[in-house]
């Protein structure tokens, strides 16, 4: 299957018409869409140069991966093959589900697939004002080539990111207001030929209800062909906007499986909750946030179960990190005193120093790992004595026959 870009490859579109005026009428739009293939190419050029120059400023771990971004919707839209393969026409949600392929079947391969850790607008905030923005991120691949959301935020619930803010989001617990807290995809995203991650995110005008006078952050989509990834390490890459650059971090691993990681809370007494349950997947130090309990207003227990697609490379580890945290014991505000610390094998207990007086949370943190299979399931347990206890799934599943 074809997957260069360009519409040069199409040839003369006279060579399979035979009335001369549908032909003169095929060879008027050819011209603009020529035009307009021209300068796509010079624009990602130009992005190229950016890259380069950046990337000669920095170390080689911090480098940025390269790649083409290309418009969501070019002109003419028919006459460019991506736009075509990946249905960009068709704006649904994939209907696909996980889970689907648990049974072991010898015509059931392990690709080679996609996990998106983080998108993080790292520009200025003008006047160190906070920014509300929405849109969305999503992969197609060519199960379906439908969307995929990893991000889906309508304009009436922008997300604020802001300067000073501490938040944790799906990709990493840390002080960092400009990334923007992803969802779990509905399932894995695998790559055969080819992937294509297709982005909208703008910034709400201030003072302003008109959708019109919002401002672009970044706006496009890039595909990925299976000749031009590089697999099993965390890449980054760059996209320039009129406001301000934005970064995003993501991992191609070959052998892929689709963890689908189910949570519930069996038994929590008064004042425990779960503050947050972080992954990381196959050796890499990017971190997943499954459930973020500062985002929630609602009591924990309350939301789950919950249900999350992570990708693991096969036979390598799946790590879940769960925070608990209590309200009942701990008092600040009054005096300040050492608490013991304690530490067993994948576990241990915080913060060591508290003070007296107003409630002070204690949190708690307990480990699951897990080996990746093609087919099956997993299962455990966390727990704080018999104060809190949460049950775990890991559903193991390739992406199907192709």
């Amino acid at each position: 299957m074809s997957r260069s870009w360009s519409i040069r490859e199409h040839g003369h579109f006279g060579h399979y018409m035979r009335d001369p005026s549908e032909r003169g009428q095929k060879i008027k739009v050819q011209e603009p869409a020529m035009k307009n293939s021209d300068k796509y190419m010079q624009e990602i050029r130009e992005y190229w140069k950016k890259i380069d120059e950046l990337n000669a400023t920095l170390p080689e771990k911090d480098q940025f991966f390269t790649v083409s971004i290309q418009p969501r919707c070019p002109e003419p839209a028919s006459f460019f093959t991506y736009y075509r393969l990946y249905a960009l026409d068709n704006t649904n949600p994939t209907p696909l589900t996980s889970k689907r392929f648990t049974e072991p079947r010898k015509d059931y391969p392990v690709l080679t697939m996609l996990q998106i850790f983080s998108f993080r607008y790292v520009g200025d905030f003008l006047g160190d004002q906070s920014m509300l923005v929405y849109g969305f991120i999503a992969i197609r691949d060519e199960l379906d080539c439908l969307r995929n959301y990893i991000f889906n935020c309508p304009r009436e619930q922008a997300h604020e990111i802001t300067p000073d803010l501490v938040s944790i989001t799906r990709t990493e617990c840390r002080s960092d207001s400009g990334t923007l807290p992803l969802i779990s995809p509905v399932r894995g995203n695998s790559i055969l030929d080819g992937v294509l991650l297709e982005y909208s995110l703008k910034v709400k005008s201030n003072g302003s209800d008109n959708a019109e006078m919002d401002y672009v952050l970044a706006d496009g989509c890039i595909e990925y062909t299976d000749h031009m990834i590089l697999r099993g390490t965390t890449l980054k890459s760059r996209l320039f906007g009129k406001l301000g650059p934005v970064d995003f971090h993501y991992a191609f691993l070959s052998q892929g499986i689709e963890a689908t990681v189910d949570i519930e809370i069996p038994m929590a007494s008064p004042a425990w909750g779960l503050k947050a349950v972080t992954a990381f997947t196959s050796g890499l130090s990017d971190a997943i946030v499954l459930y973020d309990g500062s985002t929630d207003s609602s009591p924990a227990q309350s939301v789950f179960p919950i249900s999350s697609v992570v990708t693991v490379q096969l036979g390598h580890e799946l790590k879940l990190n769960f925070d608990i945290t209590s309200k009942d014991t701990v008092r600040k505000g009054c005096a300040r005193r050492f608490v013991p610390w304690k530490a067993a094998s994948a576990q241990y207990q915080r913060p060591d120093v508290v003070m007296d007086g107003e409630p002070e949370p204690k949190t708690y943190s307990r480990f699951l790992t897990f080996i990746s299979q093609k087919c099956s399931f997993d299962s455990g347990k966390v727990s704080v004595g018999d104060e809190f206890k949460a049950e775990v799934t890991v559903i193991w599943s390739t992406m199907g026959p192709y």
